[in-house]
Protein backbone atom coordinates (compact mmCIF):
# COMPACT_ATOMS: atom_id res chain seq x y z
CA UNK A 1 0.00 0.00 0.00
CA UNK A 2 2.81 2.08 1.12
CA UNK A 3 4.22 1.72 -2.73
CA UNK A 4 1.01 3.19 -4.20
CA UNK A 5 0.81 6.24 -1.81
CA UNK A 6 3.35 7.95 -2.38
CA UNK A 7 2.73 8.03 -6.57
CA UNK A 8 -0.67 9.05 -5.79
CA UNK A 9 0.81 11.74 -3.25
CA UNK A 10 3.39 13.44 -5.66
CA UNK A 11 0.77 13.37 -8.36
CA UNK A 12 -1.26 15.25 -6.45
CA UNK A 13 0.99 17.80 -5.47
CA UNK A 14 1.97 17.73 -8.83
CA UNK A 15 -1.92 18.93 -10.14
CA UNK A 16 -1.87 21.38 -7.34
CA UNK A 17 1.38 23.36 -8.96
CA UNK A 18 -0.07 23.27 -12.46
CA UNK A 19 -3.32 24.40 -10.91
CA UNK A 20 -1.57 27.22 -9.13
CA UNK A 21 0.81 28.34 -12.02
CA UNK A 22 -2.31 28.61 -13.90
CA UNK A 23 -3.91 31.12 -11.43
CA UNK A 24 -0.59 33.15 -10.69
CA UNK A 25 -0.97 33.55 -14.62
CA UNK A 26 -4.55 34.45 -14.65
CA UNK A 27 -3.87 36.81 -12.14
CA UNK A 28 -1.16 38.88 -13.68
CA UNK A 29 -1.93 41.61 -15.62
CA UNK A 30 -1.69 41.67 -19.53
CA UNK A 31 -0.97 45.63 -20.47
CA UNK A 32 2.38 46.40 -21.19
CA UNK A 33 3.19 49.13 -18.98
CA UNK A 34 5.02 50.89 -21.72
CA UNK A 35 5.87 50.46 -25.14
CA UNK A 36 9.18 50.70 -26.83
CA UNK A 37 10.16 54.18 -28.50
CA UNK A 38 10.61 54.19 -31.95
CA UNK A 39 13.74 53.96 -34.07
CA UNK A 40 13.26 57.11 -35.85
CA UNK A 41 15.38 60.23 -33.97
CA UNK A 42 13.17 63.44 -33.58
CA UNK A 43 16.63 65.21 -34.16
CA UNK A 44 17.79 65.30 -37.77
CA UNK A 45 14.72 65.06 -40.15
CA UNK A 46 14.65 67.92 -42.92
CA UNK A 47 13.67 71.11 -42.83
CA UNK A 48 9.79 71.91 -44.31
CA UNK A 49 9.82 74.12 -47.41
CA UNK A 50 8.18 77.41 -47.55
CA UNK A 51 7.08 78.51 -50.91
CA UNK A 52 4.19 81.11 -51.08
CA UNK A 53 2.29 82.92 -53.75
CA UNK A 54 0.17 85.44 -52.63
CA UNK A 55 -1.72 89.01 -53.97
CA UNK A 56 -5.04 90.73 -53.09
CA UNK A 57 -6.15 93.94 -54.49
CA UNK A 58 -8.10 94.72 -51.01
CA UNK A 59 -5.10 96.01 -48.98
CA UNK A 60 -5.20 99.12 -47.07
CA UNK A 61 -2.59 101.63 -47.10
CA UNK A 62 -2.92 104.66 -44.09
CA UNK A 63 -0.12 107.72 -43.51
CA UNK A 64 1.99 108.63 -41.05
CA UNK A 65 5.61 110.16 -40.11
CA UNK A 66 8.56 108.28 -41.62
CA UNK A 67 12.25 107.84 -40.00
CA UNK A 68 13.37 110.51 -37.64
CA UNK A 69 16.17 111.25 -39.82
CA UNK A 70 17.67 110.34 -43.28
CA UNK A 71 15.49 110.71 -46.87
CA UNK A 72 12.86 108.40 -45.95
CA UNK A 73 10.32 110.73 -44.87
CA UNK A 74 6.96 109.22 -44.49
CA UNK A 75 5.35 106.08 -43.44
CA UNK A 76 2.78 104.15 -46.35
CA UNK A 77 1.39 101.37 -43.56
CA UNK A 78 -0.44 98.31 -45.40
CA UNK A 79 -2.17 95.66 -44.06
CA UNK A 80 -4.57 93.17 -45.73
CA UNK A 81 -4.75 89.09 -45.73
CA UNK A 82 -5.75 86.81 -48.84
CA UNK A 83 -6.90 83.27 -48.65
CA UNK A 84 -4.34 80.20 -49.45
CA UNK A 85 -5.57 77.13 -50.80
CA UNK A 86 -4.95 74.03 -49.30
CA UNK A 87 -1.20 72.60 -49.97
CA UNK A 88 0.30 76.19 -50.00
CA UNK A 89 1.02 75.84 -46.48
CA UNK A 90 -0.25 72.59 -44.98
CA UNK A 91 -2.56 70.70 -46.51
CA UNK A 92 -5.77 72.26 -44.87
CA UNK A 93 -6.86 75.61 -46.49
CA UNK A 94 -5.00 78.63 -44.91
CA UNK A 95 -4.66 82.54 -44.82
CA UNK A 96 -1.53 84.75 -45.32
CA UNK A 97 -1.96 88.28 -43.70
CA UNK A 98 0.37 91.43 -44.06
CA UNK A 99 1.78 94.57 -41.45
CA UNK A 100 3.91 95.96 -43.38
CA UNK A 101 5.19 99.73 -42.23
CA UNK A 102 7.38 100.84 -45.41
CA UNK A 103 9.31 103.86 -44.94
CA UNK A 104 9.23 105.75 -48.30
CA UNK A 105 10.78 108.96 -49.77
CA UNK A 106 12.27 110.02 -53.07
CA UNK A 107 12.99 106.69 -54.84
CA UNK A 108 13.58 104.50 -51.95
CA UNK A 109 11.87 103.00 -49.69
CA UNK A 110 12.53 100.12 -46.74
CA UNK A 111 11.22 97.39 -43.99
CA UNK A 112 12.57 97.34 -40.86
CA UNK A 113 12.41 93.99 -39.46
CA UNK A 114 11.12 94.80 -35.83
CA UNK A 115 8.07 95.79 -37.30
CA UNK A 116 7.20 94.38 -40.68
CA UNK A 117 5.11 91.11 -40.40
CA UNK A 118 3.78 88.39 -42.82
CA UNK A 119 1.37 85.40 -40.65
CA UNK A 120 0.77 82.30 -41.81
CA UNK A 121 -2.18 81.17 -39.91
CA UNK A 122 -5.04 77.84 -40.13
CA UNK A 123 -6.84 75.52 -37.95
CA UNK A 124 -3.61 74.55 -36.28
CA UNK A 125 -1.79 77.53 -35.43
CA UNK A 126 0.31 80.38 -36.73
CA UNK A 127 3.41 81.24 -38.11
CA UNK A 128 4.34 84.61 -37.68
CA UNK A 129 7.88 85.91 -40.08
CA UNK A 130 9.37 89.34 -39.48
CA UNK A 131 10.71 90.85 -42.92
CA UNK A 132 13.41 92.73 -43.88
CA UNK A 133 14.50 95.31 -46.68
CA UNK A 134 17.19 97.70 -45.47
CA UNK A 135 16.48 100.23 -42.40
CA UNK A 136 16.31 104.08 -42.28
CA UNK A 137 19.94 104.73 -43.12
CA UNK A 138 20.03 101.86 -46.04
CA UNK A 139 17.34 101.90 -47.86
CA UNK A 140 17.39 98.81 -50.38
CA UNK A 141 13.40 99.36 -52.01
CA UNK A 142 12.45 100.92 -54.81
CA UNK A 143 9.67 103.66 -54.52
CA UNK A 144 8.45 105.67 -57.59
CA UNK A 145 5.83 107.57 -55.49
CA UNK A 146 3.04 105.50 -56.36
CA UNK A 147 4.39 101.54 -55.34
CA UNK A 148 7.11 100.17 -53.41
CA UNK A 149 8.69 96.66 -54.92
CA UNK A 150 11.93 95.08 -54.79
CA UNK A 151 13.07 91.95 -52.19
CA UNK A 152 14.28 91.15 -48.47
CA UNK A 153 14.53 88.90 -46.18
CA UNK A 154 12.66 86.49 -43.99
CA UNK A 155 13.19 85.00 -40.13
CA UNK A 156 10.38 83.22 -38.04
CA UNK A 157 9.04 85.12 -35.06
CA UNK A 158 9.62 82.91 -31.87
CA UNK A 159 6.44 81.46 -29.99
CA UNK A 160 6.05 79.47 -27.63
CA UNK A 161 2.31 78.74 -27.01
CA UNK A 162 0.91 75.13 -26.62
CA UNK A 163 -1.76 75.12 -28.45
CA UNK A 164 -0.28 76.50 -31.54
CA UNK A 165 0.91 73.28 -33.50
CA UNK A 166 3.94 75.33 -34.82
CA UNK A 167 5.22 76.70 -31.79
CA UNK A 168 8.84 76.62 -31.28
CA UNK A 169 9.49 76.57 -34.83
CA UNK A 170 12.87 78.32 -36.21
CA UNK A 171 13.98 79.22 -40.00
CA UNK A 172 14.38 81.77 -42.62
CA UNK A 173 14.01 82.62 -46.33
CA UNK A 174 13.92 85.55 -48.55
CA UNK A 175 10.63 87.47 -50.28
CA UNK A 176 9.87 89.91 -52.58
CA UNK A 177 7.30 92.34 -52.59
CA UNK A 178 4.95 94.71 -54.99
CA UNK A 179 2.48 97.25 -53.54
CA UNK A 180 0.58 100.01 -54.12
CA UNK A 181 1.64 102.27 -51.51
CA UNK A 182 -1.12 105.81 -52.06
CA UNK A 183 -3.50 105.92 -48.92
CA UNK A 184 -6.69 104.25 -49.09
CA UNK A 185 -7.94 100.84 -49.79
CA UNK A 186 -8.56 98.80 -52.74
CA UNK A 187 -4.93 98.81 -53.09
CA UNK A 188 -3.04 95.56 -54.98
CA UNK A 189 -0.42 93.77 -53.26
CA UNK A 190 1.52 90.66 -53.89
CA UNK A 191 4.05 89.09 -51.75
CA UNK A 192 6.21 85.61 -52.32
CA UNK A 193 7.80 83.66 -49.63
CA UNK A 194 10.53 81.44 -50.03
CA UNK A 195 12.53 79.64 -47.72
CA UNK A 196 12.66 76.83 -45.06
CA UNK A 197 11.34 76.10 -41.65
CA UNK A 198 12.11 73.53 -38.92
CA UNK A 199 9.16 72.32 -36.82
CA UNK A 200 9.13 70.13 -33.09
CA UNK A 201 9.15 66.61 -34.66
CA UNK A 202 6.56 64.32 -33.13
CA UNK A 203 7.68 60.76 -32.16
CA UNK A 204 5.60 57.58 -31.73
CA UNK A 205 5.97 55.16 -28.41
CA UNK A 206 3.27 52.11 -28.52
CA UNK A 207 1.97 50.30 -25.75
CA UNK A 208 -0.89 47.14 -25.95
CA UNK A 209 -3.47 45.62 -23.76
CA UNK A 210 -4.66 41.72 -24.97
CA UNK A 211 -8.32 40.92 -23.94
CA UNK A 212 -10.48 38.48 -25.49
CA UNK A 213 -13.73 40.33 -25.31
CA UNK A 214 -16.02 37.46 -24.56
CA UNK A 215 -16.31 33.59 -24.00
CA UNK A 216 -16.85 33.05 -27.32
CA UNK A 217 -13.61 34.58 -29.01
CA UNK A 218 -11.96 32.57 -26.05
CA UNK A 219 -13.52 29.24 -27.49
CA UNK A 220 -12.55 30.61 -31.05
CA UNK A 221 -9.15 31.99 -30.03
CA UNK A 222 -9.46 35.07 -31.70
CA UNK A 223 -7.49 37.98 -29.21
CA UNK A 224 -8.06 41.42 -29.86
CA UNK A 225 -4.84 43.51 -28.93
CA UNK A 226 -5.86 47.18 -28.11
CA UNK A 227 -2.33 49.24 -29.30
CA UNK A 228 -1.91 52.69 -27.34
CA UNK A 229 -0.20 55.02 -30.11
CA UNK A 230 1.42 57.57 -28.14
CA UNK A 231 3.02 60.98 -29.18
CA UNK A 232 6.40 61.10 -26.97
CA UNK A 233 8.10 64.24 -29.19
CA UNK A 234 7.91 67.82 -28.75
CA UNK A 235 6.00 68.50 -31.87
CA UNK A 236 2.44 67.21 -32.89
CA UNK A 237 1.84 64.61 -35.38
CA UNK A 238 -0.74 64.80 -38.23
CA UNK A 239 -2.04 62.38 -40.35
CA UNK A 240 -1.22 59.51 -38.30
CA UNK A 241 -2.42 56.03 -39.06
CA UNK A 242 -1.51 52.63 -37.57
CA UNK A 243 -0.34 50.78 -40.93
CA UNK A 244 0.05 46.88 -39.74
CA UNK A 245 1.20 45.12 -36.28
CA UNK A 246 1.84 41.95 -38.43
CA UNK A 247 2.59 39.28 -35.74
CA UNK A 248 6.32 37.42 -35.72
CA UNK A 249 5.34 33.83 -34.66
CA UNK A 250 4.20 32.46 -37.91
CA UNK A 251 1.49 30.22 -35.01
CA UNK A 252 -0.31 33.55 -35.04
CA UNK A 253 -2.75 35.14 -37.81
CA UNK A 254 -3.40 38.82 -37.94
CA UNK A 255 -7.08 39.34 -39.14
CA UNK A 256 -7.37 43.29 -38.50
CA UNK A 257 -8.57 45.69 -39.73
CA UNK A 258 -5.42 47.50 -40.84
CA UNK A 259 -4.24 49.91 -41.79
CA UNK A 260 -6.48 52.15 -39.55
CA UNK A 261 -6.22 56.51 -39.23
CA UNK A 262 -5.94 57.68 -36.19
CA UNK A 263 -6.05 61.37 -37.27
CA UNK A 264 -3.82 64.18 -35.30
CA UNK A 265 -2.19 63.06 -31.85
CA UNK A 266 -0.85 66.65 -30.22
CA UNK A 267 2.76 66.52 -28.00
CA UNK A 268 1.46 63.98 -24.77
CA UNK A 269 -1.30 62.30 -26.03
CA UNK A 270 -2.15 59.26 -27.36
CA UNK A 271 -4.64 57.19 -29.53
CA UNK A 272 -6.22 54.17 -29.77
CA UNK A 273 -6.47 50.82 -32.03
CA UNK A 274 -7.96 47.66 -31.45
CA UNK A 275 -6.49 44.96 -33.93
CA UNK A 276 -7.62 40.90 -34.13
CA UNK A 277 -5.82 38.01 -33.84
CA UNK A 278 -6.07 34.32 -34.33
CA UNK A 279 -3.80 32.66 -31.74
CA UNK A 280 -2.55 29.36 -30.54
CA UNK A 281 -4.46 27.02 -28.67
CA UNK A 282 -2.39 27.12 -25.47
CA UNK A 283 -0.70 30.36 -23.60
CA UNK A 284 1.68 31.98 -25.60
CA UNK A 285 2.82 35.19 -26.71
CA UNK A 286 4.65 36.73 -29.69
CA UNK A 287 5.62 39.81 -30.43
CA UNK A 288 3.84 42.39 -32.79
CA UNK A 289 5.76 44.91 -35.33
CA UNK A 290 3.80 47.78 -35.18
CA UNK A 291 4.33 50.45 -37.70
CA UNK A 292 2.81 53.95 -37.92
CA UNK A 293 2.89 56.92 -40.38
CA UNK A 294 2.97 60.28 -39.31
CA UNK A 295 4.31 64.07 -40.89
CA UNK A 296 4.33 67.01 -38.55
CA UNK A 297 2.35 70.02 -38.73
CA UNK A 298 2.70 71.20 -41.61
CA UNK A 299 2.61 67.33 -43.31
CA UNK A 300 5.49 67.34 -43.73
CA UNK A 301 8.49 64.87 -43.42
CA UNK A 302 5.71 61.69 -43.35
CA UNK A 303 7.43 58.49 -42.16
CA UNK A 304 6.84 55.31 -40.31
CA UNK A 305 8.34 54.21 -37.23
CA UNK A 306 8.23 50.63 -36.71
CA UNK A 307 8.02 49.56 -33.28
CA UNK A 308 8.00 45.76 -31.28
CA UNK A 309 5.75 45.29 -29.16
CA UNK A 310 5.16 42.07 -26.86
CA UNK A 311 1.99 40.47 -26.70
CA UNK A 312 1.11 38.13 -23.50
CA UNK A 313 -2.14 36.13 -24.75
CA UNK A 314 -4.59 35.69 -21.37
CA UNK A 315 -4.50 32.30 -20.10
CA UNK A 316 -8.22 32.75 -18.68
CA UNK A 317 -11.53 34.52 -20.55
CA UNK A 318 -11.09 37.13 -18.16
CA UNK A 319 -12.27 40.65 -19.66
Amino acid sequence: MRGTTAPRARSAARRAAVVLIGLLVWLAPTAAPAGAVGREAVAGRAPDPVSVSASSAAGAVTSAAGCPSGPLDATRHLTGSTALTPGVFSSLASQLSVDLPFRVGATQAALPGTEARATLTNARGTLALALTSGDCAMPTLSYNGTTVSGSGTWSVVPDTTPANAYRGATGSGTFTVTSDVTPGTGKLWTLNLSGNVTLLQPQVAVAQRAFWGGINNYFTRTLSVEYRIRNTGPGDAFGVKLVDALPTDSRITRLGPVPQTLGAIPAGGSARAVVRYRVCAISCRFTATTQTFLTDALDANGHTETVPVAVVVPIAPIP
